[in-house]
């Protein structure tokens, strides 16, 4: 009786098996009609906007020797100076160039002052907005440059002195940009249309 069982149970696990295995073989036959591609897909590719070149344009009642803007290392940030804004109306202009050096088209969302230091009540910023307004969509190898300046505010004539510079008598700017970007999602936007070049008969 037992050894019945057992042959009984063998043949329910055998029959079982072979209707696994016939399901597995026609799922799988289903699966891969069901994936037949023709052509290629390509993903590969490289997202990196760098700050490429920066400079003071002009500067007035500032000590320029000392007024700069430097690229880090990285190319990702630009440290920017305005040293002893002597005077209300006082300030520099300057250039920056970001380019696309990836092989994805970006756009640039912002340019962002971080870490600012110096005289807080007096210093205004002003042009970063102006990228923020249009977002250039940069293709690869291509470049937008910025103009903006930092000025000690015309209509603010008293300093705080326990952040100005030496003696408390000029103003002091400093801080960091950064650029935040994303990746272009433009959609592409194709035509489709039928000819028939000859439909007589």
């Amino acid at each position: 009786m037992t050894n019945l069982k057992r042959e009984g149970k063998k043949k329910y696990l055998l029959t079982l098996l072979i209707v696994l295995l016939f399901a597995l073989a026609v799922g799988y036959a289903a699966f891969t009609d069901a994936l037949t591609i023709t052509g290629t897909a390509n993903a590969r590719g490289s997202f990196d906007i760098e700050f490429t070149s920066a400079s003071v344009v002009s500067a007035v009642g500032v000590d320029t020797a000392n007024t700069d803007a430097v690229i880090s290392n990285d190319k990702n940030t630009l440290t920017v100076t305005c040293k002893d804004l002597g005077y209300p109306g006082a300030g520099a202009e300057y250039q920056a160039v970001i380019t696309n050096v990836g092989t994805v088209p970006a756009v640039v969302k912002s340019v962002v002052p971080t870490n600012i230091t110096g005289n807080g009540n007096a210093i205004v910023i002003s042009g970063l907005d102006a990228i923020t307004a249009s977002h250039p969509v940069l293709q690869p190898n291509g470049t937008c440059t910025i103009n903006f300046t930092v000025q000690w505010d015309p209509n603010v004539n008293t300093l705080d002195t326990s952040k100005a510079g030496e003696g408390g008598s000029t103003a002091d700017c400093s801080f960091s940009l950064v650029i935040n970007y994303e990746q272009s999602t433009t959609a592409f936007t194709g035509t489709t249309n039928h000819v028939d070049a000859n439909n007589t008969i």
